[in-house]
């Protein structure tokens, strides 16, 4: 087994990210800590359970690496001779910029007499995004000329910008300050010239009097200009874009016709191009993951040094480079002269998701539509899904159920341990077949056994905080997030039966949240208004049309219903729409808005009840319509014979319901919901599957015409159907 290499790390500020680095690989052992003996050194030394040195004379004689993370010379620091001293020790130094070219060379020299390897911290060098814009560019220079060079930047990070332009263009002399336009502002400007490029500078050159390295408006923002388009490090974290410059050819005489029947590559390549993978990190990811892994790519490479580069040809060639970069940032930092002090006015976090959120309060469903994309959906389905699964199995964990993996649970055993109210027995049979159809739970003759890591209450907290980013006001209003976040927050109470369903649905007895549910959300629009179309193309080819809608509840489909009616003019044609409920509530709250519609009736009936649907003559009813109804009856085959008996021969149900069982309902409506008797009794599921609803209209009589969406719909995982039913001949 090979010996680890035992490292040193000086200073405990930036420090701190060594000391993660050095945890990372199995390479190294981390041999203590200098540093002053400050309170935040102390606790570093406690964390990472080393040694902590205030003098250097107390160092032991066994250490292989000195990380010197403290500023050198030219920041009025002690680095430089530190680490002049360590190498005098026969310690190889890895030392954090910024440093003086002078002092450059009195390392160098130093690490030469001594037989060792010195090295300066090229973390920024190491991101993953500045890499891949340096060979991006490398490669396009291979064919064309760079033709300009704009660059913003704060000076704090102006060393590692001097590095990273000597990385780009291998030699970046000559090079000449133009000129310099500075004062008391953000920004100064710098003109110069590099490698005969023309260049561009724009220079945060500010220090916040409180924190000096705190406050930058950026890090680093590059273009490099081509005579075919530019290619930009749009920040230090990413991503490289392409854009190609806008070329329309001399011999187009008419640009917008011709171009339409062909146009040249240039005009048909995409605007944008993005070299980099979708980037979703955080601040916080940068600084716990990718900052480290950075800062292990120099030590690692210092240790490749110690092992195999015995004739220091790497070190040497890249000492040249770091020489010239010393040099460069030298001029660039005098021309701008010192920075300028900056009392920052402190600012609460401006959270964009929140400013995200009010513009797409702003734009119409139909924008939102455009917006989306089958895969997005999917995945955001899909992120809906584990969130709830893993509020359900987190609920479970909170009552001593499933929080192990070496442990067969009994389903009497889990029914005791949450101490479930009777009438809810049925959901949590669902759940546990909701949990065994995902893998979080694997089912046994015996009971059942946990297949997922042991959840916390802040890890499900973080996902429904990432969820809503996701679907609140794209998919569905905050509103109606809420209301599903608000059953998992009183998941148990729903269980045992102290909280009622209802009340979260109508809070304070108010119907905000209910119309939201069934007319705001992007499957609800989208279901209603092809129920409204389809309705209404049946009343323009007929006269004295019959309408009954079961289940009317908030009555956003009757709403959608009737505006189309009204703004096609086909009003004439209606003989009667009867709007019809289980409820006064929904009865009352519709005959606010809609009784000055002549046409319009209202009924209370309770489907279930053959005394009630005998109020309505048989044969009567052009169309019957019924949004998300049946899947609250207990045997919906009953209720379909039923229904059948009130159409005319040519007339059609419309059916509006859930395909197959949705996770999302298990935390929330399936609280106020009773177990069904029919083919859902198979399957312990809260909704049947379009193949179920299949035989089912089948059985019954009746021929499916259209179901919507499609599977290439857009919108088709969201797990919501339109059906639209017939009946077939010889039928009642």
């Amino acid at each position: 087994m090979t010996q680890k290499l035992r490292v040193l790390v000086c200073g405990t500020r930036f420090g701190q990210f060594y000391l993660e680095a050095i945890q990372l690989s199995p390479l190294f052992e981390l041999a203590g800590i200098l540093a002053q003996g400050s309170q935040r050194s102390k606790h570093c030394a406690s964390v990472y359970e080393t040694n902590l040195y205030t003098d250097i004379e107390d160092i032991p004689h066994d250490i292989d690496i000195a990380c010197i993370v403290v500023p050198t010379s030219v920041m009025g620091g002690s680095g430089t001779e530190l680490a002049i001293a360590f190498m005098k020790r026969g310690i190889h130094v890895l030392l954090e910029q910024p440093v003086h070219y002078q002092n450059l060379i009195d390392c160098y020299r130093m690490a030469k007499q001594q037989c060792v390897k010195f090295m300066v911290g090229d973390l920024y060098g190491n991101l993953p995004f500045v890499n891949k814009f340096i060979e991006v560019a490398q490669t396009i220079m291979q064919q064309e000329q760079p033709l300009y060079l704009n660059i913003d930047m704060a000076t704090q990070v102006s060393f590692p910008l001097a590095h990273i332009l000597t990385k780009l263009l291998g030699n970046v002399q000559p090079w000449e300050v133009k000129d310099v336009i500075t004062g008391n502002m953000p920004f100064q400007l710098l003109s110069a010239m590099l490698k005969d490029i023309p260049t561009t500078i724009r220079a945060q050159n500010q220090v916040d009097v409180a924190v000096s390295d705190s406050y930058m408006h950026l890090m680093h923002h590059i273009t490099l200009g081509f005579d075919s388009g530019k290619l930009t490090l749009f920040d230090t974290n990413g991503p490289v874009l392409w854009t190609p410059r806008m070329q329309i050819p001399n011999n187009i005489p008419l640009v917008p016709r011709d171009l339409e029947q062909e146009a040249p590559l240039s005009l048909t390549s995409s605007v944008i191009e993005d070299f980099t993978s979708k980037n979703n990190a955080t601040y916080q990811d940068i600084l716990t993951k990718t900052w480290p892994s950075a800062i292990l790519q120099d030590i690692e490479r210092l240790a490749n040094w110690i092992t195999h580069d015995m004739n220091s040809i790497k070190m040497g060639k890249e000492g040249q480079q770091m020489l010239q970069a010393a040099q460069l940032w030298s001029g660039l930092t005098s021309a701008l002269g010192y920075p300028n002090d900056c009392e920052r006015v402190p600012q609460s976090f401006l959270n964009i998701e929140d400013i995200k959120l009010q513009l797409r309060k702003k734009e119409s469903m139909e924008v939102h539509y455009k917006q989306l994309t089958i895969d997005g959906v999917q995945q955001a389905v899909t992120q809906f899904n584990e969130v709830c699964l893993k509020t359900i199995l987190l609920e479970l964990q909170k009552n001593n159920i499933f929080t192990s993996k070496n442990r067969i649970y009994r389903a009497d055993e889990i029914s005791h341990a949450i101490q479930i109210a009777d009438r809810f027995q049925f959901i949590l049979t669902r759940w546990l077949t909701a949990l065994t159809n995902h893998g979080y739970v694997i089912c046994l003759d015996t009971g059942f056994v946990l297949n997922y890591p042991v959840l916390t209450p802040k890890e499900v907290e973080r996902a429904w905080q990432e969820l809503k980013s996701v679907w609140s006001d794209q998919l569905m209003p905050a509103k109606v997030m809420n209301y599903f976040y608000r059953h998992a927050e009183l998941l148990g109470d729903l269980l045992t039966g102290k909280q009622s369903a209802v009340q979260l649905l109508f809070q304070e007895g108010e119907m905000d949240v209910a119309t939201s549910l069934y007319k705001d959300t992007m499957i609800a629009h989208f279901l209603n208004k092809e129920v409204a179309s389809i309705v209404t193309a049946q009343i323009a080819i007929k006269n004295k049309v019959n309408i009954l809608e079961i289940g009317a509840g908030t009555g956003a489909t009757t709403k959608e219903v009737i505006d189309s009616i009204l703004k096609n003019q086909l009003h004439n044609n209606m003989s009667c729409y009867l709007f019809s409920d289980i409820s006064n509530y929904f009865i009352n709250e519709a005959k606010k808005s809609l009784q000055h519609i002549q046409w319009l009736e209202f009924m209370k009936m309770d489907i279930e009840d053959r005394k009630d649907i005998s109020l309505i003559e048989n044969g009567s009813q052009d169309m019957i319509l019924a949004a998300g109804v049946l899947n609250n009856v207990k045997n919906t085959k009953e209720i379909l014979w039923m229904l059948q008996s009130l159409l005319k021969k040519d007339g059609l149900i419309i059916l509006t319901e859930a395909d197959g069982e949705s996770i999302q309902m298990l935390i929330s409506q399936v609280f106020m919901m009773e177990p069904a008797n029919d083919k859902r009794v198979e399957t312990s599921s809260t909704f049947l599957t379009t193949a179920q609803w299949l035989e089912i209209f089948n059985e019954v009589g009746f021929r499916c015409i259209s179901i919507q969406p499609d599977k290439g719909h857009k919108l088709y995982p969201l797990g919501q159907r339109l059906f639209v039913l017939e009946k077939m001949k010889g039928g009642s």
